[in-house]
């Protein structure tokens, strides 16, 4: 079968598609699933360059969703022509997370979806919401379980309460989309004018741009009475963790989920700490999922695709991500 396989570490060029064995037979409790479509994260970037580790030759990107085309015995949670997810840590089924095999993740610790299909464990497939097409179901399992953890994983988001996101990235677009269904306010930081008056389109509240205002922690305690926010998504790393910190209030909590400018230098963190409760989001369980699937199905949410790419482009896919100039999810079809 087809796969793309990343031979070395030099980012989107180091991969070629290859011809690899088949999946064999199932044993008892697995499934065989013909992926349809992926999703891409800036993970696939980071272990596409050795920023971080994973796998020799390494079939890379952890996001997809395909249809289940044959069972096992003692298979009881999906039946074949079932659309479906595949969660992003394999281990992590519900609970506090706990370091495994392949808690590290799909398409790092443990081969990727870039290939025509794969068996699992039963456990680690979700249904899809039934309004939403492959493409839009593979968005889900690490950057919209994410988004959905870092707003009420460590305590709970209530109607209200002031948010605080930064960019338009796949985390803080499905980060802005939930905020809004759990009835708070979103301030959100971006690049441009442009970028700005989109997410206003998509449901923001209050938009500052960084560009213009590069010192924004000020603008965002302008705009919460000089308070700060209740929480703040913070995606952006060592460039942007110091005023996030800044933005939010005495007793808020910061969301730690992503390293998009660099590693986080602990002593910046330990200055301000004292103030504001800050928590590592580790994407999420397979629990997690299944709730987050829930309130996409009741509210009928669809996932933010800034472009579609073909299985064959998916170099290009990766260097569009690259780019930092996409908004939501980028997505690749099988078909």
């Amino acid at each position: 079968m087809k796969a793309f396989v990343a031979h070395g570490l030099n980012g989107p060029d180091s991969l070629s598609i290859d011809d690899v064995p088949a999946p064999g037979a199932l044993g008892p409790g697995q499934i065989r699933v013909s992926i349809r479509a992926a999703s891409l994260n800036y993970r696939d970037l980071l272990l596409l360059s050795g920023a971080l580790p994973s796998k020799r030759d390494l079939i890379p990107c952890s996001d997809g969703a395909g249809e289940v085309i044959e069972i096992g015995p003692d298979v009881w949670r999906v039946k074949p022509g079932d659309r479906v997810a595949l969660t992003f840590n394999p281990d992590w089924i519900g609970g506090p997370w706990q370091a495994s095999p392949a808690s590290a993740g799909r398409g790092g610790a443990v081969h990727g979806v870039m290939r025509e299909q794969l068996i699992v464990d039963q456990h680690e497939a979700v249904p899809l919401p039934q309004h939403l097409s492959f493409e839009e179901g593979a968005t889900l399992p690490l950057a919209g379980v994410t988004a959905w953890r870092a707003l009420c994983g460590a305590a709970p988001l209530l109607p209200g309460m002031t948010v605080l996101l930064q960019g338009g990235g796949g985390v803080s677009v499905f980060a802005l989309q939930f905020a809004k269904l759990f009835g708070a306010r979103v301030i959100i930081t971006s690049s441009s004018p442009e970028r700005c008056a989109r997410l206003k389109t998509m449901g923001a509240d209050e938009t500052v741009d960084y560009r213009e205002v590069p010192e924004w922690s000020a603008a965002v305690r302008k705009l919460t009475d000089g308070v700060g926010v209740d929480l703040t998504v913070e995606v952006g790393g060592e460039k942007t963790v110091d005023q996030s910190l800044a933005s939010t209030r005495a007793g808020g909590l910061l969301a730690l989920v992503g390293l998009l400018s660099g590693r986080i230098n602990s002593g910046s963190l330990l200055a301000l700490t004292h103030q504001v409760d800050v928590t590592q989001v580790r994407a999420g369980s397979r629990q997690d999922l299944e709730a987050m699937n829930r309130a996409v199905a009741f509210h009928k949410l669809r996932p933010v695709i800034d472009n579609r790419y073909r299985f064959q482009q998916l170099p290009d896919a990766l260097r569009r991500l690259q780019s930092g100039q996409h908004m939501g999810k980028i997505v690749i079809g099988f078909d």
